[in-house]
């Protein structure tokens, strides 16, 4: 296997920047391990979520008009337990805010 597609295969943890609620939203279309629980909005009206993606996720992202910081490889980040929360539930819950 060559070095650019294990990089391609590995897991990376980014936050996903949306220039929308809708757009944020509308990332369940991706079918991404993405966390609710890290959903948000920063000063500048930019909608954010945390992730666990690899580099071609990531790139599909980007040609779908999205920005995407690549923070860390997941391998180097201890694994923390995390409350799990269906995608849909929490697609309801942003959705009446």
């Amino acid at each position: 296997m060559s070095i650019i597609r294990r990089c391609m295969d590995k897991k990376f943890f980014v936050t996903v920047i949306a220039e929308s609620k809708r757009d944020l939203v509308n990332l369940r279309e991706y079918d991404l391990d993405v966390f609710p629980q890290t959903s948000r909005v920063e000063e500048q009206k930019q909608f954010m979520i945390d992730g666990l993606l690899t580099m071609e996720e990531v790139s599909r992202l980007v040609e779908g008009g999205y920005r995407v910081l690549v923070k860390e490889e997941a391998s180097k980040r201890a694994r923390a337990r995390r409350e799990v929360v269906d995608f849909q539930e929490w697609i309801n819950g942003i959705e009446e805010e």
